[in-house]
């Protein structure tokens, strides 16, 4: 199974953001401000319905708008025609501070239409 697994016992809270219908463009999925110090690890992405066309949905997860993976081909990725689960790694710049802005964000779809009951969590570590 693509993606990555936490297995940490540091697990405070997580970011998770749903989207039923087909995804687009720059749609968010969800918005959070920090209230403590703490990290981004194994993000999970999931489409239950294809998108269609050439390309992929990539998510991303940005902090104050930046994306917290330095290598873009790194972020969340699922190709067109597939379901499940998206391939990814965890981000490298996870690290956020109290009032950092944290949104999960569809950077990317597919040519004709983007992927469809899409959720995302993304783990909250304090370490």
């Amino acid at each position: 199974m693509p993606g990555t697994r936490v297995q940490v016992g540091t697990i405070c809270d997580s970011l998770q953001g749903y989207n039923a219908a087909a995804v687009t463009a720059n749609l968010v999925l969800w918005k959070y401000v920090a209230v403590s110090f703490g990290r981004i690890k194994g993000v999970k992405v999931y489409a239950g319905t294809a998108g269609s066309g050439a390309g992929n949905t990539v998510v991303d997860v940005l902090r104050n708008g930046t994306s917290m993976w330095t290598t873009a081909a790194n972020r969340p990725t699922l190709a067109a025609a597939s379901t499940g689960e998206f391939a990814n790694s965890d981000p490298d710049l996870g690290m956020f501070r109290p009032g950092d802005q944290l949104v999960i964000q569809v950077v990317t779809i597919p040519a004709t239409t983007g992927h469809a009951d899409l959720y995302c969590t993304a783990a909250v570590t304090g370490d």
